[in-house]
């Protein structure tokens, strides 16, 4: 455990000293942050909307914030490239598991961005609204909880995608496919509350709403009985990915001890 934790020490250094650079990157969701609550103030002020998807107007800012943070830096191409390269090689005569290594390097990488650029973004929305969800501490700490495993669900995600990679040769069309998979199904932009009952209940079978709207909802709204409807499926589909990781890495290491001898 603490060699992976070591993995995301790492990162941390360079982010000392190429810590603007993941701002610049980053700079197109300030823009989105920046015209979303341009909008609110506007919709709030002259059109008299006041609510969307049954969220009030500013809390729907901070739900859009919330999952296009989840979504920064995401990762699967390079994984995808990285694994094409035959750098999972590599692993094979090392006292590290390569799955645990792209895991760690992913989720700390993910998490770090999101905390240097989600202060840019929050101090936008601060700046412009002057209001910030109201949490108590248990229901700030039930957040960072499910928040945490929705950035390790997005990883296992991304993962899956890359040894598909491994297995099929190109897995490109995988990630174009999940990647439209997260805009309706997901709640990207818009609450799933929006949608027809049919894709409400298509969505409860996939695990993109766990990881972007859940989260999201329960930090623009902050009621425990939401949080305790959706957590323990959110956990079970950590689980149920963190299983098809595994055994999809466990494929990939046999081939090549196989074909490499």
């Amino acid at each position: 455990m603490i060699k992976y934790l070591k993995i995301g020490s790492y990162f941390l250094k360079e982010v000392r000293y190429y810590g603007y650079l993941l701002v610049l990157d980053n700079i197109h969701l300030l823009l989105l942050i920046f015209v979303l609550t341009s909008l609110a103030i506007f919709g709030a002020k002259h059109q008299g909307i006041d609510t969307v998807g049954g969220i009030p107007l500013t809390s729907y800012v901070w739900y859009v914030f919330i999952t296009e943070l989840v979504m920064v830096n995401r990762k699967d191409q390079h994984l995808i490239d990285e694994i094409k390269g035959g750098s999972i090689i590599t692993f094979l005569n090392k006292p590290i598991s390569f799955i645990g290594f792209y895991f760690a390097q992913t989720f700390f990488k993910t998490l770090i961005t999101m905390l240097i650029v989600g202060s840019f973004c929050a101090g936008v929305i601060l700046l412009f609204t002057q209001q910030f969800p109201f949490f108590g501490i248990m229901e700030l700490l039930l957040f960072l909880l499910s928040f945490l495993i929705g950035i390790a669900m997005l990883t296992l995600v991304s993962l899956i995608i890359a040894l598909a990679a491994f297995l099929l040769e190109d897995s490109t069309f995988i990630r174009l496919m999940i990647n439209k998979l997260y805009f309706i199904f997901g709640g990207l932009f818009f609450p799933l509350d929006l949608y027809p009952q049919r894709m409400k209940s298509i969505a409860q079978f996939l695990p993109f709403q766990y990881y972007l709207y859940a989260p999201a909802k329960f930090f623009s709204g902050g009621e425990l009985g939401f949080f305790w409807s959706y957590f323990p499926l959110q956990v079970l589909w950590l689980g149920i990915l963190t299983g098809i990781v595994l055994a999809m890495g466990k494929t990939c290491m046999r081939r090549l001890e196989i074909n490499g001898g």
